[in-house]
């Protein structure tokens, strides 16, 4: 199968197990991408636990729950290599799986010790990883291990596993019975470690017998696109220091620390996606059999880990210095923050160096002079401010980038013509793009913050309006980009300051309308960002013009968006002269309305006079992944909604109704994705870009805002500490964001493929119906059957006759 080819219907196959073709490019599916979805909430949440316990021994907890979430990803990673995990029986499965994981994220807090008044949290989180672990080791048993060789070696990694899990069930077993006079926390994390430790050589054992890669575009695509998770979380913690829309003032130096983390962050995505990623994935496809099976065990399962536990200490660095920016807090371990930032990206950078010495035997010059800088300036940055440690880290950072740029550059050049264009796929969406995406990750959350925020209906409209502001910041970007070659100076500085910029505005989102006292003011910060967003797209938008001279109907799109600043600078400027007598006045909320209103409906007629589409699959992958920004950001919201409460059966039961919930609305886009993008590059002309207008710039945003209603609320209806009136305002949201989602993506196959799903309208009205009549249910009930409504509602449509996913489609 080419990748630009429609991916088959999640039916096929039947109920059997879809081996993949070792022949065949492979693909990264959407389910998988689902799956990693939970490893975010994860990953958060082991930074979570790190910062509460901000010790030595809660670091090293924090280091043995990384790694009992690597060996959670690893199976399933191998899994996706060998069989297709978006066909035949593995969806169930992996919504499964899904559940499982966000179970675990729920009790990694209580990794290690228990609240009060719930299940034992060690013992949770332990059935939930044994269930995973066993899960993914049946059918790799099932469909790898055949022949002699292949079943003693699956013989060898059953019993090393019983005996792993045997032990790591005593970890959470044994310390509550021991006597007062032994210290029941080291005896626990000592049993831990070694569980983990006789785990781990799983791998090694079936590296020696049966095992083989099948897909090695796949098994470095997967382990890139976790070290983007991984760079993402770095982000999410640059302005959730606090927790996420936790009330804290956006003071200047806490912008500034925003901005310098970003930057490093910007270095350490370029330093693997630059070339690193390109020669390790070619070091692996020049292998065969066993060779490549070790070298896909040792520079990706093994040496990846490092990585991403540096990324995961360097947000942990991060939040302390947020912190700190924002508090005086005093810490048990007061010059930890900065040893920890600056540990994080030493052992990012020195696990890069030896993944491109065991790959190629190359020593990156770049990597090992920051290491050599960063070594030499941990002598004196625990004398230095955190903003000054920061700042030195910048520097530090920048300088691998500009060596590589300048001293090293003959050299960086000839590796990269070595290996120009292996590694890429024409029309895909490339890592610079998605790392602008991660930042649009955290904006999306802090719009939910907000609304938690002001739980009222104005709140909610207030929310709606900043969401539409970065949906437009988000899709003219995505416009521009896909028709200019993102190569040039122009666009890169561009991009920069959108990255900024977006940064920004997630941080003063959450007081765009009441700003907080001693802080800067968040209606201003948010307006003077976006208006600097669209100074930078009519920067990129002259290098279009540059390269397409036909372009016309610029005056129609730049005449709405220079009415929209005006009215955004009346807003400023009604907010300077006196911010107390409007604060919150519905008048305002009015304003900031009709200036979207101009500036979407200028957008609309501008249509193919402007807009091109240079790349059909970069457009429609793009639209998909900021889909997947949203189902994340539903995650996130059930795990701080709980994140204050002990564990118990009716807190599990609700977890597990929330994935299902989000999976099964996951559904009803994802399995459509490849056949939708096939249908628009069928359109032709100007009849492509009108249906890529309507079917994704403007159809895409009530789905977006359908997801983050039902986002927030799972968090007004699961949050314990909420009053009544939010309560029932969550439950309402809820039902109707799945009906407004369900809706919208039915007025999306609508104009792609013609036609509609009964079974979704008929869901969608379902829904609607049964909002007002199961307010008076507990929570957890009208949960549990919006979630089986959903399945019900998949299983039927997934066994219909002449769906339009599975239709070739004819050129218009």
């Amino acid at each position: 199968m080419r990748r630009d080819d429609p991916a088959p219907h999640p039916t096929a196959g039947g109920r059997r197990l879809v081996a993949r073709d070792p022949g065949a490019v492979g693909d990264v599916s959407w389910v998988e991408l689902f799956v990693d979805l939970l490893f975010v909430f994860a990953f958060l949440a082991v930074t979570t636990l790190m910062g509460e316990h901000f010790s030595p021994l809660g670091l090293v907890q924090g280091v043995l729950v990384i790694l009992l979430i690597w060996h959670c990803w690893t199976p399933c990673v191998w899994l996706g290599n060998v069989v297709h995990l978006d066909r035949g029986v593995m969806p169930p499965i992996m919504l499964g799986i899904a559940a499982a994981l966000m179970v675990i994220g729920v009790a990694i807090p209580e990794a290690f010790t228990d609240r009060q008044g719930g299940l034992p949290g060690p013992l949770v989180l332990i059935c939930g990883y044994l269930l995973i672990r066993a899960t993914a080791m049946v059918i790799l048993t099932f469909v790898r291990h055949r022949g002699e060789g292949g079943r003693r070696s699956a013989v060898a990694a059953w019993l090393i596993f019983i005996a792993g899990g045997l032990v790591l069930l005593a970890s959470a077993l044994v310390p509550p019975l021991l006597p007062a006079t032994v210290d029941a926390a080291l005896v626990q994390v000592a049993l831990f470690a070694v569980a983990l430790l006789i785990d781990s050589l799983i791998l090694v054992v079936a590296s020696k017998g049966g095992w083989q890669v099948v897909s090695p575009w796949h098994l470095a695509e997967r382990h890139a696109l976790i070290v983007l998770i991984a760079l993402g979380e770095t982000i999410i913690s640059i302005g959730a220091s606090e927790g996420l829309g936790v009330h804290r003032p956006v003071t200047l130096q806490l912008a500034v620390g925003a901005m310098l983390g970003i930057t490093v962050v910007f270095t350490l995505w370029w330093s693997y996606f630059d070339l690193a990623k390109v020669i390790i994935e070619r070091a692996l496809n020049a292998s065969a059999g066993k060779d490549r099976t070790r070298v896909g065990r040792d520079v990706y399962s093994g040496l990846h880990l490092p990585m991403i536990g540096g990324l995961i200490f360097f947000a942990l660095g991060l939040k302390h210095l947020n912190t700190h920016a924002t508090h005086e807090i005093a810490h048990p371990w007061p010059s930890a923050g900065t040893t920890i930032l600056y540990g994080g990206v030493l052992l990012y950078l020195g696990a890069l160096v030896a993944v491109e010495w065991r790959a190629v035997r190359l020593l990156g010059r770049g990597p090992l002079t920051a290491v050599a800088l960063l070594l030499a300036l941990l002598t004196v940055v625990g004398r230095i401010s955190e903003v000054q440690a920061l700042v030195v880290l910048v520097v530090a950072t920048c300088t691998m980038v500009a060596l590589d740029n300048t001293v090293f550059r003959q050299r960086h050049r000839q590796l990269h013509e070595s290996v120009e264009g292996e590694g890429t796929d024409v029309g895909a969406v490339d890592p610079r793009g998605l790392f602008v995406d991660l930042v649009f990750v955290y904006a999306f959350i802090e719009v939910t913050a907000l609304m938690n925020r002001f739980p009222t209906l104005l709140g909610l409209a207030q929310g709606m309006i900043l969401l539409a502001l970065l949906w437009w910041a988000w899709t003219s970007y995505t416009w521009l980009t896909n028709a200019v070659r993102q190569d040039s100076t122009v666009v890169r500085l561009s991009t920069a300051g959108i990255m900024t910029a977006v940064l920004l505005i997630g941080l003063a989102i959450p007081q765009a309308f009441v700003p907080l006292p001693d802080s800067l003011p968040g209606p201003l910060l948010v307006i003077g960002c976006y208006i600097f967003i669209q100074l930078m797209q009519g920067l990129i938008f002259r290098q279009i013009v540059r390269e397409n001279s036909d372009l016309r109907g610029a005056g129609s799109r730049f005449a709405g968006t220079a009415i929209t600043i005006v009215i955004l600078m009346v807003i400023a400027g009604v907010e300077v002269v006196a911010p107390d007598r409007v604060a919150r006045h519905p008048a305002m909320t009015l304003l900031w309305v009709v200036a979207l209103l101009v500036q979407y409906v200028a957008g609309y007629w501008a249509g193919n006079q402007l807009w091109r589409i240079r790349l059909v699959r970069h457009w429609a992958d793009r639209h998909a992944l900021v889909m997947l920004i949203a189902f994340g950001e539903a995650v996130l919201s059930v795990g701080v909604a709980i994140n204050d409460e002990p564990i118990s059966a009716p807190t599990l039961v609700v977890v597990v109704a929330s994935a299902v919930t989000l999976g099964t609305i996951w559904w009803s886009y994802f399995t459509a994705i490849d056949a939708a993008r096939i249908a628009l590059a069928a359109y032709e002309g100007d009849r492509r870009v009108r249906a890529a207008r309507d079917a994704y710039t403007y159809l895409h945003l009530p789905m977006v805002a359908g997801i983050v209603l039902v986002a927030y609320g799972l968090h007004q209806t699961l949050a314990a500490s909420q009053d009544r009136d939010s309560a029932l305002l969550g439950h309402y949201t809820l039902f109707l964001g799945v009906a407004l989602y369900l809706f919208s993506n039915q007025m999306f196959w609508l104009r792609i493929f013609r036609t509609t799903s009964r079974h979704r309208l008929i869901g969608a009205g379902v829904v609607t119906v049964l909002a007002p009549l199961t307010v008076a249910l507990p929570s957890v009930v009208s949960l549990l059957l919006l979630s089986v409504i959903g399945v019900v509602f998949a299983a039927v449509e997934s066994v219909q006759q002449g769906d339009p996913r599975t239709r070739q489609p004819t050129r218009t």
